[in-house]
């Protein structure tokens, strides 16, 4: 999808008319239209604009726009497969990239869409900090910290009722599927494992991870 494409799709998501973007870029109702219809040039300095104005990072206009609610509801669907005891914070990193990735590779397109960034210890979903925070905050996932520095992330027996409603059956049987896999691996496994795909060795730290280097992979090195 084009950045123009992507674009019309943020202006839309947000309830936005040309008219309310182009007031915002300082141009005519007139010259707004023709940007979006490739008849006019569309400048890194607008681009930022944009990205400020609708809250979404600059990325987004190339990569496509972020399901995150979506996200939130994989992310609690995980932890709600490891039960009472939880699982590390770092093996729930890497296992909403496994599933979002894994999906790509069955259907050319990510669960989520969310952006993974190349991080030291392997890719990284750019919300998955803040969404972490933003649930605890609320009440929604409980950490407990070990002796060790880990943070294992538990759902409140309280609160274990969540809505999945944005995950389909078949959605569902994948996350299953990728948690049942790693379940009772150890952390440092899940990460090693990682390192050695394609999509983390090719990109650059704080890179952007394109999901389209996963079809690179052999069906058993996905996830």
């Amino acid at each position: 999808m084009s950045v123009l494409e992507n674009l019309v799709k943020l202006r839309n998501k947000f309830g936005y008319s040309m008219e309310d973007v182009a007031n915002k870029l300082g141009i005519s109702r007139q010259t707004y239209g023709k940007i979006e219809n490739d008849e006019a040039p569309l400048t890194t300095k607008q681009l930022d604009m944009l990205a400020a104005y609708f809250g979404v990072p600059v990325e987004e206009f190339f990569y496509g726009v972020q399901n995150t609610d979506k996200f939130k509801q994989m992310y609690l669907y995980i932890v709600k497969q490891f039960g009472e005891r939880g699982l590390p914070k770092t093996k729930l990193a890497k296992l909403l990239y496994l599933v979002d990735f894994n999906h790509f590779y069955n259907n050319l397109e990510s669960m989520s869409n969310v952006l993974y960034k190349c991080k030291e210890y392997g890719p990284l979903a750019d919300s998955f900090l803040e969404l972490t925070d933003n649930l605890y905050q609320t009440g929604d996932i409980k950490i407990d910290c070990l002796s060790e520095g880990a943070q294992m992330i538990k759902i409140p027996a309280c609160l274990n009722d969540f809505n999945f409603s944005l995950l389909s059956d078949d959605e569902k049987q994948e996350i299953e599927a990728v948690c049942e896999k790693w379940k009772d691996e150890p952390t440092q496994v899940i990460v090693n494992f990682t390192h050695h795909q394609k999509p983390w060795k090719s990109c650059r730290a704080n890179e952007v991870i394109p999901y389209e280097l996963i079809l690179q992979e052999e069906p058993e090195n996905v996830y």
